[in-house]
């Protein structure tokens, strides 16, 4: 973040500094989070869900905070005179973001979708970083609080920012846009996540479109055009657009797409792009990449060198090796879209041993949540996995979908929590096997590669496979 006069951050803010010299400071940062606060930050003392910042405001100080910004009345006991009162911590730190926003000339890239949001960030940072100087959203930075804080890492010097963003009620999207002020946009999709929030899928792409409704008539709207809703999003803006994919009705579109043990191999305009990745679905987020690296200047060629060097984060569909078992970690989130395409990475799996899928509950899917549960399971047995584990309150609909289309009962194992499937999984692995590992954040499926890594570290041998 460039230093910024606390006097400034007052006014903006709209505080009253308990120390009147206080107004002679700048700060380096801001912070929401005592743990990680570092000298010269300043500490917004924000209200969560589970947490109130106030309790930890004098420990945000005790490492350098030059201040915390906190509510007026509120009790925090010594320390008092670094604090600027203010009626509303939430809204003074959306404050502080959206004015610091304004005084930045990156050109700013804002991503939501249901699916697909971080791989489609990072590859579009891969993309753009070796030719410009940018930025992205740390980690899932992409809420009310993430926003802000991302938008503070942005430079002067910088020539771009690509962040993301989330929602979980209709109208964030648009209160995170008001405060990115994106002149790029970029839909991922729209599928039946999060269902318990926003209802139905109509009202996801809603909730979604708000960011395309943001963008002003000199913007560029990027939509997933094999997406059922790409028109309809389309048509909730006033900026160019351009849609990607697979189809010919994309404006940029992928063709001779093949799958090796190295990666994915596609065609663009003539130019073979190579991404070192598992997964037909990392298609799309290259393709928006690609077009919003066009409109930076760079080349074809420019692109297929920094594309080349993409990385999956871990948790999205990173494959890595535990012992001489290939793991496929997909474990951070999970919706039926990206299950299916999970299945579809197993079913392109080229190697010779054994498929394995290790399953967790799809969350928040609201009254539909038990029938997308049974057609997972129907594709499940359509895709060639040999062995699937599955756990959670949706277990049943998956074992019952898989059944019915033909996956033999005792290539099953099925137990309440993932826990009670890594000895299972363990003991039913051989060398040369892969196995991936996916399911919704709240069912805490990396803890199976955790048990996993911690039996080869031991060298501890299984027994036979249940």
């Amino acid at each position: 973040m460039d230093r910024v006069s606390l006097n400034q951050v007052i006014q903006i803010i709209q505080g009253t500094p308990v120390l009147p010299d206080l107004v002679t400071t700048e700060i380096e940062g801001i912070s929401i989070d005592s743990r990680t606060t570092a000298a010269g930050d300043l500490f917004f003392a924000i209200q969560g869900k589970r947490l109130d910042g106030h309790q930890f405001a004098t420990e945000a100080l005790r490492r350098g905070a030059q201040a915390c910004v906190v509510n007026r009345g509120a009790e925090i006991g010594r320390y008092s005179q670094r604090f600027i009162t203010v009626d509303n911590v939430n809204e003074a730190l959306q404050l502080f973001a959206r004015w610091y926003r304004s005084q930045q000339q990156a050109t700013m890239i804002g991503v939501t979708g249901s699916v697909g949001k971080t791989t489609t960030r990072n590859m579009i940072h891969t993309a753009l970083s070796p030719y410009l100087k940018g930025t992205q959203s740390p980690a899932n930075y992409n809420n009310e609080f993430g926003v802000p804080l991302s938008v503070a890492q942005i430079e002067s010097v910088h020539e771009y920012a690509v962040l993301e963003l989330a929602a979980s009620r209709v109208g964030e999207i648009r209160d995170l846009a008001q405060i990115t002020q994106p002149e790029i946009g970029v839909i991922t999709g729209i599928g039946p996540s999060h269902l318990e929030r926003f209802g139905t899928l109509n009202q996801t792409a809603n909730a979604k479109g708000e960011l395309f409704e943001q963008l002003t008539a000199q913007g560029l709207a990027v939509v997933n055009g094999d997406d059922p809703f790409a028109e309809f999003l389309i048509s909730k803006t006033s900026a160019r657009t351009l849609k990607v994919g697979l189809g010919e009705q994309n404006d940029l579109q992928a063709v001779s797409i093949r799958q090796t043990d190295d990666g994915i191999w596609f065609q663009f305009e003539s130019t073979e792009f190579f991404i070192p990745v598992q997964g037909k679905h990392f298609v799309s987020a290259a393709l928006v990449a690609i077009a919003i690296g066009k409109e930076f200047g760079l080349s074809n060629q420019d692109l297929v060198e920094s594309l080349g060097q993409f990385s999956s984060v871990p948790g999205r569909c990173h494959v890595g090796l535990v012992g001489n078992w290939t793991i496929i970690d997909d474990s951070y989130n999970a919706s039926p879209v990206s299950m299916r395409a999970a299945c579809q990475v197993l079913k392109d799996w080229a190697g010779l041993g054994k498929r394995v899928l290790v399953m967790g509950d799809m969350l928040e899917l609201g009254a539909e949540s038990n029938r997308y549960h049974q057609e997972i399971g129907e594709l499940i047995a359509t895709s060639g996995i040999d062995l699937l584990f599955v756990c959670g309150k949706q277990a049943g609909a998956v074992v019952q979908g898989a059944v019915s289309a033909n996956l033999s009962r005792d290539r099953i194992v099925q137990a309440p929590d993932v826990t009670e499937l890594q000895s299972n999984v363990a003991s039913c692995l051989e060398a040369g096997d892969v196995v991936l590992v996916k399911g919704s954040r709240g069912m805490r499926m990396e803890r199976l590669i955790s048990f996993l890594n911690q039996q080869v570290a031991s060298g501890e041998k299984k027994i036979s496979c249940v």
